[in-house]
């Protein structure tokens, strides 16, 4: 399974290269939007790399050649799933490194440093958008499947900033106070459990799906 991470790696060396300036692209482009900047610009690198190691699959028929070594259909799953966390981890980085560079360096650009708060909200964006698209793309493959990550990426980015600006504007409407009481009424720790188990729930749901996909899956 080690090795099939790597291969992932491997076939993205260029665009992992580039990732601090997509990070620098998302620091400008959501400039004044708090923690949202991080999550925002963490989701997107993870995305962007998780579709670009499909297509690379397709491209190069990696399938059959995965088929005909001595590996499980569901060890191929499971690293794909894998893969996830370990672009989480490397565009976090990337963004550290960026933001470092800013401060140091006294550039007039606002950023938002790491929080709790980013992480555990990027981390969610994270797996709502792949655990929508892994099992489609086990099932249809890459280019069935382009019309929705165009759908899935620009409805997230557009979406996320309009609700952001929605809700910054209309935070003192009463359904907003409204909503902001009700989750004062939890701890800060019990709505980190409640999204932490949303986030596992999500993401067995969707890995037990692609794996019967896969498995049943002619190829």
């Amino acid at each position: 399974m080690y090795y099939l991470i790597l291969k992932d790696l491997l076939i993205q060396k260029k665009i992992i290269a580039l990732s601090i300036a997509y990070v620098i692209f998302f620091i400008i482009a959501m400039q004044g939007t708090g923690f949202v900047m991080y999550a925002t610009a963490i989701t997107a690198l993870t995305y962007m790399l998780v579709m670009t190691s499909c297509a690379y699959d397709e491209k190069n028929r990696s399938d059959l050649m995965l088929n005909s070594l001595p590996l499980k259909r569901t060890s191929i799953v499971i690293a794909k799933y894998i893969s996830i966390f370990v672009y989480v981890v490397m565009g976090t980085i990337a963004y550290v490194l960026t933001t470092t560079v800013i401060y140091l360096t006294g550039l007039p650009i606002k950023y938002s440093p790491v929080s709790l708060e980013g992480f555990i909200g990027g981390l969610l964006s994270i797996c709502i958008i792949n655990c929508i698209y892994l099992p489609c793309f086990f099932k249809f493959g890459y280019q069935k499947s382009r019309i929705l990550n165009f759908l899935l990426f620009f409805s997230f980015f557009f979406g996320i900033t309009s609700v952001v600006n929605y809700l910054f504007v209309n935070r003192e409407a009463a359904w907003a106070q409204g909503i902001k009481s009700y989750f004062q009424t939890y701890t800060d720790g019990q709505i980190l459990i409640l999204v932490i188990g949303l986030i596992i729930c999500m993401l067995t749901a969707s890995l037990i799906l692609s794996i019967k996909i896969y498995k049943n899956k002619d190829l």
